[in-house]
């Protein structure tokens, strides 16, 4: 499949929404919270913290949400396109949708506030700001909210370029309070008169809050000061106030509904509250689980809502500030000034539980549930104490940079580095508890390895005997770990100890992987793979290394002659052999430095000074390029050479030629941007440990120096191959000299190319393996190994390599159910493939920048081969940079829509529809052949068994979209029910107590069922069981009928003879089947 040709599958998010970017919502009561998250509005329950509605309307994403003052039961929510969207959140109903009229041109919305002031319409108006590109001056309108039209005020307030800083006062005072950098303006919005203050010490605005009931505002900057703004409409009687315990940046501020408290938060996790009356009085709240970015009080200063960084909100009591409820969703990593990578673990499956695992707050994993959409914990792993962030300086936290899963096991791999001191190493292996429903610390390894972790895997996920963990190393060397006897003489048990260690010359170490049987472990030191035995891992059995060329980074000829003459050689091969034999040590032993720099210029740049070759007639051209593009050892451009000195023009088509000229000129260094960029990689070298700075700055200047070599030289290189596409307008013959300039179009472009020197190439090394990866099931004897640009496929039955792609591999991700690989490479597309034949199943590009892949095992697979369907016995899970996890799907579906499916039963038939009244008849089910294997059993209640039982879906159905047990609980107890055997009857029977509901053909008032008499021939006739005549049968029943009718009517009503009439029949019953 061509890359987007036929390709339905649209890009969709499983989990990710951030829910703390703005502010929230209470309701007028405090009873509900309305939470912005990208276009959709999510309303839940405070109490609890449980959705309750989404309101999904909004066509871009949401900039503010508020409710009108004089209509509570709306919600107004403006988009950043400018569109007014209002629901009544009650209902969950749109109401009406406005657009905001801004003037002309493309305007982006930055604000939105609602005011206390109302002009002709049922909604109050709003003060937007505005900016309509990048570096323009931000304008400020009042709108009207019901038309959409702006309102004139007479105001000479400018703004400048920054995005403010706005909070309105709905109150009795009727100000605006916007910041802009350090400046600080307040407008009333009765008068429209404006004033201008500075922050002290010039220090930036970060949060500015207006106090509900008085004329009080208060602002922070980015020093933790606080300061409280009395009278400020005055310049002579205002008055401020300090506040002052941050050390970092105030990241929130909230007043409380009465004005008499103020709420703060910053970096240090800590909920501080102050006192307006006494600035040293305040209460802390310590150890929030992150940075604090919002702060929202309730009306009734009840709750107050507490949203941390993380991606998590959470209820406190207004009077004791105890946690009431959480709302947790896709925990996200806060951002540091290290420069390390967010997500080091990448996308891990627990095998366990098939929940999602990555890193989440500092020192955390987070377990996610892909099937429900749903955060399950979050397991602290480094017992360290949280460093703050502070202003001037880089502060570093332990991380867990490596972690590998087992049905039973956990290994973690974490890493303190400051960059100054030695490296402080840990690994961490936890055991699942069963009774905990949580992993246990069982072993912790000081300083396995030295500078941190390359890998940590298990040799299998499922099994837990003769298991086996194998981790790499920093510092080039590869442990095998295992499990041991515990040597505590106070606590027995078993332990993780060290059984072999090993290294191979000293290579660094890319990947490594464990077959599937757990006998041979692969790793890649440097460019070369070493099998090992995982019995004796002292020596590698086998080292296998790419043949030169094939792993796309050396370019060098490798020829291998026979020293004797070989059996049956004809004369002529001989004789060629020995010509060149003896040619090759003329080379090697000439020291003639004009053929030595000859054979350079031939390696080193490409066919510039080349002439065209004889060129081919036109029926043979097209014979020529199909032979040329199959070369799949070739690149593009060297491709393109070839074509250019054969004097071949391709075509092509319309859809590929605008991505083929950016790839062209994307390769094309172009000087202004050269240095840009070397421009900003030099003054980004201060922020660098002094450890690492001069080498840095080294490695800078020889990137200057080759990049100064090849700025006039690669773009004329490249840009003349434009001429072979007919890309560039400039190489279009002119309709004059059509047929003359296509013969010499390739000579004018080699005439005036310059001569590339030896030393302006690019640096070439060799091919670091990067990953490795085994094959499963039938084909298990395959290794997929990825280096800088190539997936190279070793057999290791035959020790040859069987196949090669052409793949720069960033990623890579491997399904052992269906052996399927998924890659993404260093231009973000997707490739899936097998080992066996690599042949893409599945193309795709212009990906989002991902952290990792994992594959999903479906819980009800797809009875679709792969071909057809990739993900037909799993789903390919994406963690994008955006800190979201995506998934490629058809439209409208997901992850979660292969759950089981509800208890459902089977349609019965007409006599069952009629005994379903009876006061027992729902308990009478079909009759169900009895074979000879149940007659051992006792018991009339036996479970039904198989892959698909009621049991199992009802196990598996999700706790929110089960219905009410009142209604599903009778029939589940019916679906576990089938027709006893007769042994169980005979033994009830002859206990005396044998209450009939299972499979009888009496019902629950005593009635007996009206059969035919060739129904009950065909039912004795499929059973096998009846030993008398069915006549006679019919005959007793109809008798003992008759009897229980002339039985008293006040019986009818007493529990006691109901059931002595049962007990009754159902001994006859059992008496006429035996």
């Amino acid at each position: 499949m061509n890359f987007d040709d036929e390709d339905r599958l649209e890009l969709q998010f499983l989990a990710g929404g951030n829910i703390v970017e703005h502010a929230p919502v209470f309701s007028p009561d405090g009873r509900f919270m309305f939470v912005r998250c990208l276009t959709k509005v999510q309303v839940y329950a405070t109490s609890t913290g449980e959705l309750t509605r989404v309101l999904d309307d909004a066509t871009a994403p949401l900039i503010s949400l508020e409710l009108d003052l004089k209509q509570p039961e709306l919600l107004i929510g403006c988009t950043s396109t400018g569109e007014l969207v209002r629901w009544n959140w009650r209902a969950g109903v749109l109401k009406k949708t406005v657009s905001l009229n801004l003037g002309s041109g493309e305007t982006t919305v930055l604000t939105c506030h609602l005011m206390n002031l109302y002009k002709g319409g049922d909604t109050a108006c709003a003060f937007v700001t505005t900016k309509k590109k990048s570096g323009d001056q931000v304008h400020w309108f009042v709108v009207n909210t019901s038309t959409g039209e702006t309102v004139n005020v007479n105001c000479g307030l400018k703004l400048k370029v920054r995005t403010p800083l706005v909070d309105v006062g709905k109150g009795q005072f009727k100000y605006i309070i916007l910041a802009q950098g350090f400046y600080i303006y307040f407008l009333n919005y009765e008068t429209w008169k404006f004033c201008r203050y500075k922050s002290a010490n010039q220090n930036v605005i970060t949060r500015v809050q207006m106090s509900p009931c008085e004329m009080v505002a208060a602002t922070a900057d980015s020093e933790g000061k606080i300061f409280v703004w009395r009278d400020f409409e005055n310049r002579e009687t205002m008055t401020n106030t300090l506040f002052h315990w941050h050390h970092t940046e105030v990241t929130s501020l909230a007043f409380s509904p009465s004005g008499v408290s103020i709420y703060s938060g910053g970096h240090e996790c800590v909920l501080v509250k102050w006192s307006l009356a006494n600035p040293e009085s305040r209460k802390y709240l310590p150890r929030m689980a992150s940075v604090i970015r919002h702060i929202v009080v309730s009306n009734d200063n009840e709750n107050v809502l507490v949203c941390t960084e993380d991606n998590a909100i959470q209820l406190l009591s207004g009077s004791n500030s105890i946690i009431k409820s959480t709302v947790q969703h896709f925990t996200y990593e806060t951002k540091d000034k290290t420069g390390n990578a967010k997500f080091p673990l990448g996308l891990r499956l627990n095998p366990r539980t098939n929940t999602l695992v990555l890193n989440g707050r500092t020192g955390h994993l987070q377990f996610y549930s892909a099937y429900t959409k749903s955060m399950l914990y979050n397991l602290r792993v480094v017992d360290n104490n949280v460093l703050s962030e502070e202003a001037n300086h880089i502060i570093y936290n332990t991380r867990i940079t490596r972690a590998a899963f087992n049905i039973n096991w956990m290994a973690t791999g974490e890493v303190y580095n400051d960059l100054e001191n030695f490296a402080e190493v840990r690994l961490k292996f936890w055991q699942f508890n069963e009774k905990l429903q949580s992993y246990i610390l069982n072993t912790e390894i000081e300083l396995p390895h030295e500078h941190g972790f390359k890998a940590i895997i298990f040799s299998n996920q499922f099994q837990v005997d003769n298991l086996q963990c194998a981790t790499a190393g920093e510092d080039n060397v590869i442990k095998i770990w295992g499990l041991t006897d515990s040597e505590n003489i106070y606590r027995r048990g078993i332990m993780w100890s060290c059984l072999a260690q090993t290294s191979y010359r000293n290579l660094p170490i890319g990947s490594l992987c464990f077959s599937q049987d757990g006998s041979l472990l692969a790793v890649g030191f440097g460019n070369i793979l070493a099998l090992y035995d995982t019995r004796n891992p002292r020596l590698p059995l086998q080292t296998l290394s790419c043949p030169p060329g094939l792993d796309g980074v050396i370019s060098k000829a490798q020829l291998r002659l026979a020293q004797s003459p070989l059996n049956g050689a004809r004369k002529e091969l001989t004789q060629q052999r020995q010509q060149l034999w003896a040619l090759l040590k003329t080379l090697l032993n000439s020291n003639d430095e004009k053929l030595i720099q000859q054979a350079k210029d031939l390696i080193v740049g490409p066919p510039a000074n080349a002439k065209l070759v004889n060129q081919p007639e036109d029926t043979r051209k097209e014979s020529v390029f199909k032979y040329i593009m199959k070369m799949s050892e070739l690149g593009l451009h060297q491709k393109l050479q070839l074509l250019r000195r054969f004097g071949v023009e391709c075509a092509i088509p319309h859809a590929h030629r605008n991505r083929l000229m950016e790839h062209l000129q994307q390769k094309a260094v172009v000087p202004q941007t050269t240095k840009l960029r070397l421009r900003k990689l030099d003054a980004r070298l201060h922020r660098l440990h002094t450890r690492h700075r001069y080498k840095a700055k080294q490695r800078l200047g020889d990137l200057c120096k080759r990049r100064q070599n090849f700025e006039d030289l690669v773009p004329e290189d490249v840009m003349s191959l434009f001429s072979v596409l007919k890309l560039d307008e400039s190489s279009k013959p002119k309709k004059e000299e059509k047929i003359k300039t296509k013969q010499n179009v390739s000579g004018k472009v080699n005439q005036n190319a310059k001569r590339i020197p030896a030393k302006a190439a690019p640096l070439q090394g060799l091919a670091q393996i990067s990953q490795v990866q085994f094959g499963a099931g039938d084909q298990a004897h395959l290794v997929a190994v990825c280096t800088e640009s190539r997936v190279l496929i070793w057999n290791l039955l035959t020790l040859r390599l069987q196949a090669g792609l052409k793949l720069s591999v960033r990623q890579l991700a491997f399904d052992p159910l269906t052996n399927l690989m998924a890659v993404i490479t260093k231009n973000d597309e997707l490739h899936v493939f097998q080992p066996n034949v690599p042949l893409p199943l599945y193309q795709r590009s212009n990906l989002p920048k991902t952290h990792g892949l994992a594959w999903l095992p479906r819980r009800q697979p797809k009875q679709s081969s792969i071909n057809v369907d990739w993900q037909a016995q799993s789903t390919l899970l994406m963690l994008t940079h955006s800190q979201e996890i995506a998934y490629l799907a058809l439209p409208g579906q997901s992850p979660s829509d292969d759950a089981p499916a509800p208890i459902s039963f089977a349609q019965t038939d007409a006599t069952e529809n009629i005994l379903k009244h009876a006061t027992f008849g729902i308990h009478v089910t079909k009759k169900q052949p009895v074979s000879t294997e149940t007659l051992d059993k006792s018991g009339p209640l036996i479970v039904r068994g198989g892959e698909h039982s009621a049991v199992n879906a009802f196990v598996n159905l999700s706790a929110h979209t089960m219905p009410a047990m009142s209604l599903i609980c009778g029939e589940f107890v019916k679906s576990l029910l089938i027709a006893a055997d007769s042994a169980s009857r005979h033994s009830s029977a002859a206990k005396g107590d044998a209450p009939v509901t299972n499979g009888g053909a009496v019902n629950g008032n005593g009635l007996s069922h009206e059969y035919s008499d060739e129904e009950l021939e065909e039912e004795d006739r499929e059973e096998g069981e009846v030993t008398i005549s069915p006549y006679d049968t019919r005959k007793t029943l109809l008798a003992e009928n008759e009897r229980l009718e002339d039985l008293p009517t006040e019986g009818e009503t007493d529990q006691q003879a109901l059931d002595n009439r049962l007990k009754t029949i159902s001994t006859l019953k059992t008496k006429l089947r035996l």
